[in-house]
Formats: C-alpha cells, sequence, structure tokens
C-alpha cells in the first residue's frame, strides 16, 4: 500500500484505490503525524478566532468544483487545488505534487504551506497552521466561517481518516492521516461541508462541528487563510 503524509506538518494520508464492493476490506496504509515545521503560534481561541465582521452570514456555501486525487497520495495536493481554486487560481494537482515534492510517503507541510503561499501572496493573501482548533467546535467553526463567509476562501483541513463518519468500519487503522477541504457551512445547524478527495468514500460530506471538531489532527489541523 502506498501513504499519503500530508501538509499541515502533520500527516496526512489516503488509502489505496479499490472498488465498491470492497470498502469493508480497505485498508490505507499508515502515515505517522510529524510535528509542524513551523506551527502560527495560536493565541486564546477568543483573541485569535474572533469574527472578523458583523457582516458575517450564518451560513454559506462556496461553489467549490470537486476533485478526486489522482493518485493514492495525492491527498494535499488535490485538496490544495481545490483550496485554491476559490481564489480563481487553476493548478493542477500534478503540478502542486512536483512543487511540493510529494512522493509516494506522502507530502511534508513544510514542503506544502510554501507552495500555495506562493500562489496568494499577490492577492495580498496568506496560509497559515493555526493549532487552537484541536478538539473546539466553537473556534473551528469560527475558523471555517471566517474563511468561508468573509473571505470566500475554502481552507484545507487535516483529519484522522478513519475516523470520519463515512469511513467508519470502512478503512483499518487507527491515526490514519488525511487532509480535506471545507466549502460550506452553517451555524444556525452547527454544520460543516467538506469535500473528501479520496475516491472510495469521498465527495460532498455535511457533519457537525462538533464530529470534526474530534476527529481533525492536533498541533496544526488546517490551512487557514487571513489576509496580508
Amino acid at each position: 500500500m502506498k501513504k499519503c503524509k500530508t501538509g499541515f506538518g502533520i500527516a496526512l494520508t489516503t488509502a489505496a484505490t479499490v472498488g465498491a464492493l470492497q470498502l469493508t476490506a480497505l485498508t490505507p496504509a499508515y502515515a505517522s503525524p510529524t510535528t509542524p515545521a513551523t506551527p502560527t503560534p495560536s493565541p486564546s481561541p477568543t483573541a485569535s478566532a474572533k469574527p472578523m465582521g458583523i457582516f458575517t452570514p450564518l451560513s454559506y456555501t462556496l461553489p467549490l468544483k470537486g476533485q478526486r486525487q489522482q493518485t493514492n497520495y495525492y491527498c494535499v495536493p488535490a485538496s490544495s487545488s481545490m483550496s485554491l481554486s476559490s481564489f480563481g487560481v487553476n493548478v493542477s494537482q500534478a503540478t502542486l505534487a512536483k512543487k511540493m515534492k510529494t512522493t509516494t510517503s506522502g507530502t511534508k507541510g513544510a514542503n506544502a504551506v510554501p507552495v500555495i503561499n506562493a500562489y496568494v501572496k499577490s492577492r495580498g493573501y496568506k496560509y497559515t497552521i493555526p493549532t487552537d482548533a484541536d478538539g473546539n467546535p466553537s473556534v473551528l467553526m469560527s475558523r471555517v466561517s471566517q474563511n468561508i463567509g468573509d473571505l470566500r476562501r475554502a481552507p484545507v483541513i487535516a483529519v484522522w481518516m478513519e475516523q470520519l463518519p463515512w469511513n467508519k468500519g470502512k478503512v483499518k487503522g487507527t491515526k490514519i492521516g488525511h487532509a480535506i477541504v471545507a466549502y460550506g457551512y452553517n451555524k444556525t445547524k452547527g454544520t460543516i461541508t467538506v469535500y473528501d478527495p479520496w475516491k472510495p468514500t469521498g465527495g460532498s460530506h455535511t457533519l457537525s462541528a462538533s464530529t470534526l471538531a474530534k476527529v481533525i489532527q492536533p498541533g496544526g489541523n488546517m490551512y487557514y487563510v487571513s489576509k496580508l
């Protein structure tokens, strides 16, 4: 099996592509979590994730075109390509994978973030790696709504693959890293809509912020977008 270490400086993996009839036997390769190369210091949750403006909508969904990852280890390039598309930047998974030095072992966060930042710097934006949403649904919702509702951008989120609701009982192993992208939210319902690029069980999924907060990888769980 091949694996995909994705980058929030954390390992984000994807499993091998198998047929629908084999979902109960999916066994993605492991990718051990690693410490982010340069995690963004996080103040208190209330200070770092306060609303950007009083006009942040209670719900919003970006017109995102979903992508399925083209290889077993392209979860970061695929999710990053979707995130960049929300800036109007069209760049292929293969191009990003080459620039991110993606291998069959995955993509390191130290390589991924500078690459995507190079595409958005001239537009007045940057990606950083905050850590304050770890297990905290209110901070996670605040950050997601800031990116999607205020900035109209889709952030990449690092998760444990086997803990995603649509993968439970279908993926073997524990602490299997993976990258997905958030592109919608509803504060009233407390839900976040994501696109998972993994072929067998991916696609668009809506889940509660509390559920997502429980399955995000600690120590650097998203590529958060902010203005320079």
